[in-house]
């Protein structure tokens, strides 16, 4: 599948009742980067009274990096509202860490919930994101006469020619996006009439 990645960590604050939220977002690809990430926003604002999380390290539906924490807040007013934001946002490779300095004033359960989960939208808001694309491999043996189809098919999904042998025939390793992998298989059965033989690994 193909999915949208943050392309740079940002940070972005608001104050909400006297209270100041600083949200730190950063590309995780698992959770081993996300813990990282996390313990060093944490450190580097070791003075905020709270350094709450989420991450989707991976995939975004993928359960197995999903992670959230509210880090002293009552249960379910920070990491859960941030983590439903990241969810439906679709990014994946992501962890959010906002860190809240307390004003003073107390914002209740809902209006914590609320101040948590704007937070995160607006670091969304600002965030600059890219597509990241699986591939998939592929072998292909073919006569020369279809190199130049099989050259077309190629840029049109954008996939990629790693390793190529010139013999008898033609032998080409490929990378082809996961998503369209059975069309261009079908496309090149049809245009070659058969003669095009391939092996996925």
């Amino acid at each position: 599948m193909s999915y949208l990645i943050p392309a740079e960590p940002i940070s972005i604050e608001q104050q909400v009742k006297r209270s100041l939220f600083r949200c730190s977002i950063a590309h995780c690809p698992d959770r081993g980067a996300a813990e990282i990430f996390i313990r060093r926003i944490a450190l580097q604002h070791k003075d905020a009274n709270h350094n709450c999380w989420a991450m989707i390290a991976g995939p975004p539906d993928e359960p197995q990096g999903y992670g959230m924490s509210d880090d002293g807040e009552p249960r379910g007013c920070a990491g859960k509202p941030m983590f439903t934001v990241l969810q439906h946002s679709g990014i994946g490779e992501i962890a959010v860490v906002v860190s809240r300095w307390f004003g003073g004033i107390k914002l209740g359960t809902g209006g914590m919930a609320r101040a948590y989960s704007s937070s995160v939208q607006l670091g969304l808001t600002a965030l600059t994101t890219i597509l990241k694309i699986h591939y998939s491999c592929l072998t292909l043996t073919l006569p020369y006469e279809y190199l130049q189809t099989v050259e077309y098919l190629l840029r049109q999904i954008e996939g990629k020619i790693i390793e190529q042998d010139y013999s008898e025939q033609i032998r080409l390793e490929l990378e082809v996006p996961t998503e369209r992998l059975n069309n261009f298989v079908q496309e090149i059965e049809e245009k070659s009439q058969g003669q095009i033989h391939y092996f996925r690994p």
